[in-house]
């Protein structure tokens, strides 16, 4: 695995990712998201721990494509980073964090809905065409051998 691809694509991925998610969750649902979370929610945010953990997301995310398009040998870039992307944000937002969300804070299911759906089909989508975009430039791992069934 290459080192050098690890490091652009977790810069990369963190730059897009933390200021997209920034532009979604204030300007364009900033004001519903309050409203909905006004029970449950701090008057400002820890933004440092924010940051902290979308570095680690697109951390795994870098440390991880690599693994995942080598088990797909001669598949396109494209479609296998979406479907890295959509499957991440799944495990990272929808299972951990928002259906536990709901059923430990009072939040309303449409909040879960709202960003959930943002997390996984707007921001894994981005996710994955930046490391299928990003990848072209460093080869596959060396050495990863996708097991027979």
């Amino acid at each position: 695995m290459s080192k050098k691809f690890v490091i652009i694509s977790t810069a990369i991925l963190f730059l897009v990712l933390f200021n997209v998610g920034f532009v979604f969750h204030e300007p364009l649902m900033g004001a519903w998201f309050h409203q909905q979370e006004a029970s449950i929610a701090r008057e400002n945010f820890i933004i440092p721990f924010i940051a902290l953990a979308y570095l680690v997301y697109c951390f795994l995310l870098s440390y991880f494509f690599p693994i995942y398009v080598a088990y797909y040998p001669g598949a396109s870039r494209i479609p296998l980073g979406l479907k890295f992307g959509i499957i991440m944000g799944v495990l990272f937002d929808a299972l951990q964090g928002g259906i536990i969300e709901v059923a430990t804070f009072n939040m309303p299911i449409a909040v879960f809905f709202v960003d959930s759906g943002y997390h996984v089909l707007i921001e894994g989508s981005i996710a994955g065409l930046i490391l299928a975009f990003v990848s072209k430039k460093w080869p596959t791992p060396a050495g990863f051998v996708r097991a027979s069934a």
